[in-house]
């Protein structure tokens, strides 16, 4: 039996319509640690796109250099940190997973969470979605992370000296958890 041209057309509307599911999955602070390497509290220095094969041919990923320190362990960190796309119109190449501009702007602060790719061609420190980057702005004087919504590490704005807390105190339950699972 054949469709007539306007049950085809109803029916492609329809499963156009249809929700699709977002690749961020919402993390608390303590599932967002267990998978990440290091959370840290850094100022942006500069951002640069680059073009590489992976994990895909012909994809774009940004670099940001950035300064600061490990809100784990408290030491300098000075590194290198990426995300899938790009914010440069020239690149045309964004996606819906990467940290926003305003979160990831030259001479900005953020806390930043990120895991290491061994498996990368060239190892690389990865922020792996928009979820894994708080903006610190200042608020009377006082730097506090902008909040991201319910599930999320940070779902309301906090004072940066209070996430500094709370992330350090949940490395060390995660460690101690680590170590008695051994």
């Amino acid at each position: 039996m054949r469709f007539p041209k306007l049950a085809v057309a109803a029916l492609a509307a329809t499963a156009l319509a249809v929700p699709t599911i977002a690749a961020v999955k919402a993390m608390n602070l303590t599932e967002l640690m267990g998978i990440t390497a290091d959370a840290v509290h850094v100022h942006i220095l500069e951002t640069a796109s680059f073009h590489s094969d992976y994990p895909m041919a012909d994809v774009v990923w940004t670099k940001m250099k950035v300064q600061g320190e490990s809100l784990r362990t408290g030491e300098p960190f000075t590194a290198d940190l990426v995300f899938l796309g790009s914010h440069d119109p020239k690149d045309s190449y964004g996606t819906s997973e990467m940290p926003t501009l305003q979160d990831t702007r030259v001479g900005g602060e953020a806390v930043i969470f990120f895991g290491h790719n061994a498996d990368a061609p060239n190892p690389m420190n990865i922020v792996f979605d928009h979820s894994n980057v708080y903006r610190v702005e200042r608020s009377f004087g006082t730097p506090v992370v902008i909040g991201k919504g319910e599930g999320l590490a940070f779902p309301e704005n906090v004072k940066l000296s209070d996430a500094a807390a709370a992330i350090r105190k949940t490395h060390l339950e995660l460690a101690a958890q680590a170590g008695a699972g051994k």
